[in-house]
């Protein structure tokens, strides 16, 4: 299966990471109504997002006990030592937090690392049921990743031979290329790639060198690292490459997000310029589940745990026309900026199209529309929610206080169309 490029997600800091990595993880759970299995990564990257999991607010929103949690890679040596990958984790939040059954840790109690790999590789696949992975059947929900120094991720080495490694799921590593040099067991690129989000957490300023390499496309396991589905890169502004990334965004995009408050006209603006540019529109509700639209419709805004399963379908639909080659326009409410990074991310071949008006403009307008099951007193929520796009997400802001066709004309202006430059 071809892999998308990665989404790119500028944060400011790595409180910041934290909390976004949090929202997706717990995005990334909602979306499934079975059993999960997170892969969680050692190193500092992610030491503030465990903490952030164990705080109230978080741990009310994970179902503990139909989530598994594993561990990519870890140091050979015993569990309990400040080296201990799994064991930080588990002292962070895990063992305040998780069934101990649902905790899988790799043995480092084995006579060596390639021990640990086998006995680890057959408790993988006893949990996903099968000895072969299935591209259409992810080992895990999500897969947590940091990048080294020198460009690895998990204990896979740039110029190791456990990097090349396609036929197992787990390998032992006698040595690392990185300090504290102990030996390690880490999943494979394979192994890793099973999943449905593999989510990287990348901050500060040491990191933008090897950044840079990775995203210019360097044969560095940090560039291998793909899920068959999504990948998203948190990136904070220490770590941002100050050029390779600051790039406007193509003239033609290959989806086209049309957001805004209930009632701004999402759907006939986008349905308009679907026709002019002979584009498939698709509306954003139509991914709604059943039960959002009765909770909408009996007069209760959504929780983000409601829109998790829905922003993921829309991410998924708009995935699947990018690998197809086919343009889109889905008009989607997108109210936060962490609705469209899902949507969205940094992929410069979908653009946000912003519907900028003010609540009484709105408001009126919705007291006047048939049909809709977005109830008026709904609005003021929405407005509250409602985070506009910045100027890093490149948006088409036009104001929706004009006919429709003149706000169509006003979009394609935006992109060039139409003047020779398309």
């Amino acid at each position: 299966m071809a892999t998308a490029s990665p989404a790119l997600v500028r944060v400011a800091d790595k409180a910041a990471m934290a909390q976004a990595a949090a929202d997706r993880l717990i995005a990334q759970i909602a979306v499934n109504p079975g059993r999960i299995a997170i892969c969680l990564t050692g190193g500092s990257s992610p030491k503030q997002l465990y903490e952030l999991l164990a705080t109230d607010a978080c741990r009310a929103r994970i179902p503990w006990a139909r989530v598994h949690w594993f561990i990519g890679d870890e140091r050979f040596v015993a569990p309990g030592d400040p080296l201990h990958n799994m064991t930080v984790a588990r002292h962070a939040f895990l063992d305040a937090c998780a069934p101990p059954a649902n905790i899988h840790p790799i043995p480092t109690d084995t006579a060596a690392p390639e021990a640990a790999a086998r006995a680890y590789e057959r408790e993988l696949m006893a949990f996903y049921g099968a000895d072969k992975l299935d591209p259409a059947r992810p080992l895990f929900d999500l897969v947590l990743l940091g990048i080294g120094p020198d460009g690895h991720v998990a204990s896979l080495f740039p110029g190791f031979p456990a990097v090349d490694v396609s036929d197992r799921w787990v390998v032992g590593v006698d040595k690392a290329n990185v300090t504290p040099f102990v030996p390690r067991v880490s999943l494979t690129l394979p192994a890793l790639g099973s999943c449905r989000t593999m989510l990287f957490e990348v901050a500060g300023p040491d990191k933008r060198a090897i950044l840079t390499r990775v995203l210019a496309g360097e044969n560095l396991p940090a560039h291998r690292a793909r899920s068959n589905h999504h990948t998203i890169l948190l990136i904070d502004a220490a770590a941002w490459p100050e050029t390779s990334l600051d790039r406007s965004p193509p003239e033609l995009p290959q989806a086209l997000i049309i957001m805004g408050v209930a009632g701004s006209g999402k759907s006939t603006i986008g349905e308009t310029l679907a026709q002019r540019l002979g584009w498939r529109f698709e509306d954003g509700d139509s991914f709604h589940p059943p039960a959002n639209v009765a909770k909408m419709s009996a007069g209760h805004p959504l929780t983000d745990e409601d829109r998790w399963p829905w922003l993921q379908a829309i991410a998924d639909e708009i995935a699947r026309c990018r690998a197809n080659g086919e343009r889109i326009i889905i008009a989607c409410s997108a109210l936060k900026k962490v609705y469209r990074d899902i949507l969205a991310g940094n992929r410069d071949d979908v653009r946000i199209v912003y519907l900028e008006g003010s609540q009484n403009l709105i408001a009126d307008r919705m007291r006047h529309r048939k049909g809709h099951f977005m109830p008026t007193g709904l609005l003021d929520s929405q407005f509250a929610t409602l985070e506009p796009p910045g100027g890093d997400e490149h948006p088409i802001t036009v104001s929706v206080d004009a006919p429709v066709e003149a706000i169509v004309d006003g979009i394609l202006q935006r992109l060039r169309i139409g003047q020779g430059r398309a």
